[in-house]
């Protein structure tokens, strides 16, 4: 599998903030930790096995980190630069915004920023050449974290994981066995 790691810490880039909502209400944050069952609010869920295997298992109480969204999309070769993929015309993707259960790595930017350049070196040994995975260090602020916890402020990692194919149903195939690679090592490497 391709993978790299890069850091948005600056001023003008997202930050991860849970709880959250849409300005509308309708969407919003779903703790996972504490109802596994709402996993069935989260549409990407309900529609992808895997996704819902990787929420389910990353939200777990034993797990070392917690999901706070996730989005999945899919497109064609030209809304993306393939120059390093010449034999692929689809492409299907997620993104799931992940934060450490640890407050010590959640706090730490060179720890969060360690985490990231092990996960990248543990995916590019995954043998999957048809996925791509790229892990981003943001600034994140939890407000009312899984055990309602103080505010506090530190970093989190959005995962983005991407299938690439001739077709849209098989670059969707590449996609999830892109993301299933990934569950275990995730909690593993962090644990570590």
């Amino acid at each position: 599998m391709q993978a790299d790691w890069s850091v948005a810490c600056g001023a003008d880039d997202p930050v991860v903030v849970v709880p959250w909502s849409d300005a509308t209400g309708s969407i919003a944050y779903v703790d996972l930790r504490r109802t596994p069952t709402a996993i069935d609010r989260i549409p990407e869920a309900t529609q992808y096995p895997c996704m819902a295997a990787a929420l389910t298992r990353w939200n777990r109480p034993d797990s070392p980190l917690f999901s706070a969204k996730c989005d999945v999309w899919s497109y064609a070769v030209d809304a993306f630069a393939a120059e390093d993929l010449p034999n692929f015309t689809h492409a299907h993707a997620s993104y799931i915004d992940l934060i450490s259960a640890d407050p010590r790595i959640f706090s730490d930017f060179a720890a969060s920023e360690r985490q990231l350049r092990t996960w990248t070196a543990y995916a590019e040994s995954i043998a999957i050449p048809e996925g791509r995975c790229e892990w981003t260090l943001r600034p994140a602020h939890v407000l009312a974290g899984p055990r309602n916890e103080a505010e506090k402020s530190g970093y989190a990692t959005t995962l983005y994981v991407w299938g690439y194919a001739v077709s849209p149903e098989d670059a969707a195939v590449a996609w999830c066995a892109a993301l299933r690679a990934l569950i275990e090592p995730v909690i593993g490497q962090l644990s570590s």
